[in-house]
């Protein structure tokens, strides 16, 4: 396996210039190491491949490039739309709402087992609560 440092250093030295210690350096770890050398032959061969590889483009490739760069420095204002913004805003809101408003009701059917304008407005005159009511009216006397 070949070192980090060694390699970064292999690296470098295709595409900058590396001072005497580092260039020593790398000259001794390659003598040393047969897989780095291995790793400098493929680098090579990369390289060698990607350079000869000759890049075309359609005609009007640069005027649309141009073009392109200067739509993009336009300034562009923004005009915020407010009904647009408050509507957005409103339907979600409204439909975390209507969940809300649901959930509720599906728990008033699920603990009275029936769904009407007393269960959900909570009538406190109801069968239940009379009886109540009539057997502890004299509790307070």
């Amino acid at each position: 396996m070949v070192e980090k440092e060694n390699y970064n250093l292999l690296l470098r030295s295709f595409d900058e210039d590396l001072d005497v210690d580092q260039a020593a350096k790398l000259k001794e770890v390659l003598n040393s190491s047969v897989e780095l050398q291995a790793e400098q032959e493929k680098i090579k061969a990369i390289r060698n491949m990607v350079s000869s590889r000759k890049a075309s483009f359609k005609p009007g490739f640069k005027d649309r490039v141009l073009n392109r760069i200067k739509e993009e420095n336009k300034s562009q204002v923004i005009i915020p739309d407010f009904n647009q913004t408050f509507f957005s805003l409103f339907k979600k809101v409204a439909l975390t709402g209507v969940a809300a408003i649901v959930i509720l009701l599906l728990s008033i059917y699920l603990s009275s087992h029936k769904l009407g304008v007393d269960t959900i407005v909570g009538d406190p005159y109801n069968d239940e609560s009379l009886v109540s009511y009539l057997l502890y009216d004299d509790i307070d006397e």
